[in-house]
């Protein structure tokens, strides 16, 4: 990392600091705190996670991400506001969760449900990973928030057949340079493999919205069946966010098997 991005990365830090003495129940776990605190149904903390590189997700634990500096980021350049989870036609409330937050992740469990949402972040990847675990067979859909605009036609989505990777950057960013020291890249994907549904009308009245510009590319679908895996990766290129993909299954002692969607469960979603 170098002096500008030192530099930065401590701004951000001052910023968030700032914010945590507005809100006395901020928590900022660090990597190598084995405490856990338990958050109630109906009650939240906010929490930041950081890796060595460079990256930031800062959120709540129980309830929509709401502050300009929630979401994931690299640095002071923000990617993802938010993301929504759907079971079935349901969204998955986090208000109705209880949430256990440790130094290295946030695991939330929705005991109405038999739901376990886990979310943390690699320590040498720029990639958040989302693990969602349920004791039922249900349609499952993710739909990420994108930062920055809310228009269409100031990004560039490529949903991969190939790859079965969503990836989504922004026009005028399509070069990494020096006044733009940020990944151009941000690519969406999960584990089984999804399919992707472009636009969504569906989220107008969703209790999780946040009031910022944000843009909703669409959803990708998938049959949970006991583990999905959702990772948000950023990369230079394409190539960078899919050999970064491959690096994390690989650390997870997952081999990537093509194999036929459940195309029944994925169009109920």
């Amino acid at each position: 990392m170098n002096s500008l991005q030192r530099i930065t990365v401590l701004l951000m830090l001052l910023v968030l600091i700032s914010e945590q003495n507005l809100h006395a129940q901020n928590i900022y776990p660090s990597s190598y705190e084995k405490k856990v605190v338990i958050v109630p149904e109906g009650q939240s903390r906010t929490f930041m996670f950081t890796n060595q590189m460079g990256l930031f997700y800062y959120g709540e634990t129980s309830m929509p991400n709401t502050s300009q500096y929630h979401g994931l980021s690299y640095l002071t350049h923000k990617f993802l506001e938010d993301y929504i989870i759907e079971l079935g036609s349901n969204e998955l409330s986090r208000s109705k969760a209880e949430a256990h937050l440790m130094g290295d992740k946030l695991i939330r469990f929705f005991k109405n449900l038999s739901v376990e949402e886990e979310v943390s972040m690699a320590d040498s990847l720029p990639l958040l990973t989302i693990k969602i675990h349920s004791e039922q067979k249900i349609p499952m859909a993710i739909t990420p928030l994108i930062s920055s605009s809310n228009q269409k036609q100031d990004y560039i989505l490529d949903w991969s057949t190939s790859d079965k990777i969503l990836y989504i950057a922004q026009k005028n960013h399509l070069v990494r340079n020096d006044d733009s020291n940020y990944p151009v890249w941000i690519g969406i994907c999960t584990y089984p493999e999804g399919e992707f549904t472009p636009g969504v009308e569906s989220l107008s009245n969703s209790s999780q919205i946040i009031e910022q510009k944000i843009f909703y590319p669409g959803k990708i679908n998938i049959y949970l069946e006991n583990d999905v895996f959702i990772f948000f990766i950023l990369g230079d290129s394409k190539k960078e966010v899919l050999r970064n993909r491959n690096q994390m299954l690989k650390s997870l002692n997952i081999e990537i098997k093509k194999q036929k969607s459940q195309i029944e469960g994925v169009r109920q979603a």
